[in-house]
């Protein structure tokens, strides 16, 4: 079911696409996650704009620059806010495109550490270069509440599961790149989902563009909550996540 209605007549946001597993929202993220109940999510994944003006360059359908990738907005500053007021302590926080010093303050993330995908094939950046860009950062934590928690280390066994830390996933190319400006393969972002959730546990993204994330907590069994800012965006998550629920039903026999 897509809804195309966003507020209703006491000013609270609706859904814009809800089902028995996904939930999204179309609007600024700092509204919605200061509706969500506090403390209802187990695991935030998110890629949330860099500050760069990022905008398509070869291509023949050009995408329009990412909403709110100006440099205007404090990432960390809002990731802060709403790892603090909707994630559950000691659970995990995955950001990519910004570095653990700039976000373990304000998220107050514990046992911190730098995760690299590995695209295997060049991506977009300075195309008069020599050098083309092939992999992306992606920090992980602990939210950790207590100042002195953090200050003695608080979240480091967390971050002990002995797993490889630079994870190979093919980014689209070119041409497969026709969601999102910076779409991210679903099968990386299920492993990071698989790897810090349990079924039925709810995983959160802020900055949902085209849904991957989403996409990819669906068909791992649980239960996604997303934000997207740009409604055209929203509305490619949505149908994709209404392909997921077909594939769950499918899989389950229902």
């Amino acid at each position: 079911m897509v809804c195309r209605h966003y507020r209703d007549e006491v000013d609270t946001i609706r859904p814009y696409f809800q089902s028995d597993h996904a939930t999204l929202y179309v609007g600024d993220c700092r509204d919605v996650c200061a509706e969500l109940p506090r403390r209802s999510v187990d695991l935030l994944v998110t890629d949330p704009p860099y500050g760069v003006r990022w905008q398509s360059g070869r291509r023949g359908e050009k995408f329009d620059p990412i909403a709110g990738d100006d440099g205007t907005l404090d990432v960390p500053e809002v990731l802060g806010e709403i790892v603090t007021r909707t994630l559950r302590p000691h659970r995990h926080v995955y950001v990519f495109g910004y570095p653990p010093d700039a976000l373990a303050g304000p998220c107050k993330l514990g046992g911190t550490s730098e995760l690299i995908w590995n695209k295997a094939q060049i991506g977009p950046g300075a195309l008069d270069a020599p050098w083309g860009p092939s992999w992306e950062r992606i920090t992980f934590g602990v939210y950790t509440p207590s100042a002195a928690n953090r200050k003695a280390g608080g979240g480091r066994l967390s971050a002990r599961l002995r797993a490889e830390s630079v994870l190979t996933f093919p980014r689209p190319n070119s041409r497969g790149v026709n969601k999102h400006p910076t779409e991210k393969p679903v099968p990386l972002m299920r492993t990071l989902v698989e790897s810090s959730s349990l079924v039925g546990e709810v995983v959160l993204d802020p900055f949902a563009g085209s849904g991957s994330t989403l996409v990819a907590a669906v068909l791992a069994g649980r239960r996604a909550v997303g934000v997207e800012l740009d409604e055209r965006y929203a509305e490619t998550a949505a149908k994709r996540l209404e392909k997921a629920e077909a594939l769950v039903r499918d899989m389950v026999g229902i």
